[in-house]
């Protein structure tokens, strides 16, 4: 009998490579959702429906609906505005024997909020540019000139601005809406794709170079080895108590001192290069909640090289029936 995955946001950039990705393994059937009927994503998926944005109250019980009717055995969430409430209503979700690939709520809202991410950076002896908070800066010369805002939540690099100056930093602090300002730093970015248990065991990774990247998203990649990364991702991960993949983000500056600035408790936007190199998170996270053993970094490349670039697809009509 086929192993049923629910993938939501089967219209986001990575939603396609990780339904192929799971179309792979044997007996699994995959069941995509979405609230656009073009969602690029239902072209590869076994079935499909439309569900409500996560803000709309109807979506919690739209997602349970499906869940009922494809007897789905695994929700993998991808969208962030989804986590924190699928957390929330997990048992809701296992009542009707549907398991929830989630983090625990606490994880997620440490996660979200940049500010609180750099405090368990901090305490736990990860290393991380200096953050600050615009009411805890009481005399700008003394800070650690050129500097970095963005929102405290969100992604992407929307809202994102290096600052040279007091007056940037006083325009930029006024115009973004709850901004984090931090110590910045020029050099090699990274992207580590994790892998790790129910209990938020760490079990693999897969460090990503950010070679080029367009709108906070990373067009140009490559695989790379880095025992330093992988050691500090490791204590990031256990640390949170992350469940199934999420990514981790670093820059390395010119002397080799990794600072770390993010992590986002879901699948990455390109963690397609990581696939490719023979991490296969995701196949490996379903892995895991079926009870088999995950296949881990048996064939893992360093050196892989992902060049991004855009594919079209036509048809003439909408994937999914609206009035499904």
């Amino acid at each position: 009998m086929a192993y049923t995955v629910l993938r939501t946001a089967a219209g986001s950039p990575v939603a396609p490579s990780v339904i192929q990705a799971l179309k792979e393994m044997s007996d699994v059937r995959v069941v995509a959702v979405d609230i656009d009927p073009y969602a690029c994503g239902f072209l590869s998926a076994d079935a499909a429906h439309l569900v409500p944005r996560v803000d709309d109250p109807a979506f919690l019980e739209a997602m349970l609906a499906v869940c009922r009717a494809e007897k789905v055995d695994l929700l993998f969430p991808d969208l962030d505005e989804e986590l924190p409430l699928l957390a929330q209503h997990k048992a809701r979700f296992e009542a009707i024997g549907t398991q929830v690939m989630v983090s625990p709520p606490d994880t997620i809202a440490t996660c979200f909020d940049k500010y609180r991410t750099y405090q368990f950076f901090r305490e736990n002896g990860i290393p991380a540019p200096i953050s600050f908070l615009p009411d805890e800066i009481s005399d700008p010369d003394v800070l650690p000139w050129p500097l970095f805002i963005k929102p405290r939540s969100g992604r992407g690099s929307r809202h994102a601005y290096k600052l040279t100056n007091t007056d940037e930093l006083e325009f930029f602090t006024r115009m973004i809406e709850r901004p984090i300002v931090q110590e910045f730093i020029d050099g090699v970015e990274y992207t580590i794709d994790t892998l790790s248990d129910q209990e938020g065991r760490f079990l693999y990774c897969s460090v990503r170079e950010r070679m080029a990247t367009d709108s906070g998203i990373s067009t140009k990649g490559r695989t790379v080895s880095h025992p330093v990364i992988e050691a500090h991702v490791k204590k990031i991960v256990e640390g949170l108590g992350l469940v199934g993949p999420a990514c981790v983000q670093g820059i390395e500056d010119g002397e080799g001192n990794v600072g770390f600035i993010e992590v986002n408790p879901r699948i990455a936007g390109s963690a397609v290069l990581s696939f490719a190199a023979g991490a296969p998170v995701a196949a490996d996270a379903v892995r895991l909640f079926r009870g088999q053993v995950p296949v881990g970094k048996k064939n893992y490349r360093t050196g892989r090289i992902m060049l991004r670039a855009w594919q079209e697809h036509f048809v003439d009509a909408p994937l999914v029936d609206g009035n499904d």
